[in-house]
């Protein structure tokens, strides 16, 4: 402790109460955090993202065009899926600015599939999201909630067995 002073040894429901709330805000973040990534004709690579999925989940795929593209109001452009090198699925699109493309893609093995989207013509953005079927990611919250019940009962317990210092006179 600064300045000379002292501090008392951090309890162990503290600890726990603390920890509890870390799991539970990563949860939140990792299900919230929402990334679109803009993409334009005029890139070198097309985008491409890599994900592992299992048996049945799905990915939904938007793709957005820019009403201030260089060429026009309309994006066109290529989207492929792609599993151990083989096209698993592709698809020619041409869009306009004020209309999503979304496509929904489901697994039918695990493995590992690519999803590159390339556009020959305007700029947008792409939204890759995974949905899966088993639901495992979504174990976080009830570890952190029991983590957390835990730790408050414990510092209520740590409460009501605390020793008294009084002063008793005679």
């Amino acid at each position: 402790m600064g300045a000379g002073g002292s501090a008392d040894a951090m309890k162990f429901s503290d600890v726990l109460i603390l920890v509890g709330i870390g799991i539970l805000c990563a949860g939140f973040i990792i299900h919230g955090w929402v990334e679109t990534t803009p993409i334009s004709n005029e890139d070198d690579n097309p985008y491409e993202k890599s994900v592992h999925l299992l048996k049945g989940d799905e990915l939904n795929i938007v793709v957005m065009c820019d009403e201030g593209s260089s060429v026009g109001t309309s994006c066109g452009g290529e989207l492929t899926i792609i599993k151990d090198g083989e096209v698993s699925s592709q698809l020619d699109f041409q869009i306009t600015a004020d209309e999503n493309l979304e496509e929904y893609f489901k697994a039918d093995e695990y493995g590992e599939y690519k999803v590159e989207i390339s556009l020959d013509s305007g700029s947008g953005a792409v939204d890759v999201d995974v949905k899966r079927a088993l639901m495992l990611d979504f174990i976080i919250y009830p570890i952190g909630a029991a983590v957390l019940i835990y730790g408050l009962q414990k510092r209520r317990a740590e409460m009501n067995n605390g020793s008294v210092d009084a002063e008793l006179e005679l």
